[in-house]
């Protein structure tokens, strides 16, 4: 009785190619495991206190609401480290007006997310003057590094000074956060053939 049944089991394996080389059937792959964006990911921060005290921009959490602030009134300040803990940006971003405007959808979000991801603030290019009295309007994104910490890498700096990253993945980045930067009227169109750079494009 049991050689028989040994016997039909080894005939069975051999018809479906039980562990044997012609089996056709495929390893089931690993999901890719990616780096997910923090509480925050995208801001742009525009300051001067050449003649006002001036700072507001707005900030693109993880989740992809875009919230618009005004800290003018403050004396928050952005960390001025390349590293800065979730509770350091809440205590700057939510230090006084602290307005919802829209949801990024999550398509475009991913797609912002997936692009800025590596940048690095070893792919700047050199501080270029570019106008005088202008503040200085910074595009920014906010890289976690675990333990709620954040790497914070410059996108594009521009009214003083000028600075930019060379790598081409900042270039959709740079695009779509100066353009909401000109939608909350944080950054301005001046001249539409000329040099904007001292109005945050």
């Amino acid at each position: 009785m049991m050689k028989s049944w040994l016997l039909s089991f080894s005939l069975l394996c051999a018809i479906a190619g039980c562990g044997g080389s012609n089996s056709t059937a495929k390893p089931i792959p690993e999901p890719t495991k990616q780096h997910q964006p923090g509480k925050y990911l995208f801001a742009a921060v525009y300051e001067n206190h050449s003649w006002l005290h001036t700072r507001k921009g707005f900030v693109i959490k993880g989740n992809g609401d875009l919230y618009y602030f005004d800290l003018s009134d403050t004396t928050a300040t952005l960390p001025a480290a390349e590293q800065a803990s979730e509770a350091e940006l809440t205590r700057f971003f939510e230090a006084a007006r602290f307005e919802f405007v829209q949801t990024v959808p999550a398509e475009q979000l991913n797609q912002l997310w997936l692009q800025g991801r590596d940048l690095s603030n070893n792919t700047l290019g050199k501080e270029q003057s570019s106008c005088r009295d202008a503040g200085k309007y910074q595009y920014l994104m906010f890289q976690p590094v675990g333990n709620q910490q954040y790497r914070q890498a410059l996108i594009y700096q521009t009214g003083d000074f000028r600075r930019e990253q060379q790598d081409s993945k900042a270039e959709l980045l740079k695009d779509y956060l100066v353009k909401q930067a000109v939608k909350l009227q944080i950054a301005y169109i001046l001249d539409p053939d000329g040099n904007n750079w001292c109005s945050g494009l």
